[in-house]
């Protein structure tokens, strides 16, 4: 979830905290996970209306936003980061 040109950047190594309980909102960073699937994954959250979407910060993501069925679960909502250098 690098971007060099977004505030918002994450490097390989980063250790993220994650607030299973608190409430998303469009633009919150999320850990998202499909019903069917034993992966999650770490995107940017994009609210339009009921729609929900995925956008990684990366700009070289071969997918530039993705949407969530409904069947998907938003997991978490990132709160902090601790940068490992």
């Amino acid at each position: 979830m690098y971007n060099p040109h977004e505030r918002r950047s994450f490097l390989d190594g980063d250790i993220i905290f994650v607030d299973p309980n608190k409430d998303y909102e469009n633009g919150s960073m999320v850990i998202a996970k499909l019903a069917d699937s034993k992966e999650a994954t770490f995107k940017q959250l994009v609210l339009e209306g009921a729609r929900r979407f995925l956008k990684p910060l990366n700009p070289s993501w071969p997918d530039p936003i993705i949407e969530l069925p409904e069947d998907a679960s938003i997991c978490g909502v990132v709160v902090s980061k601790l940068e490992i250098f």
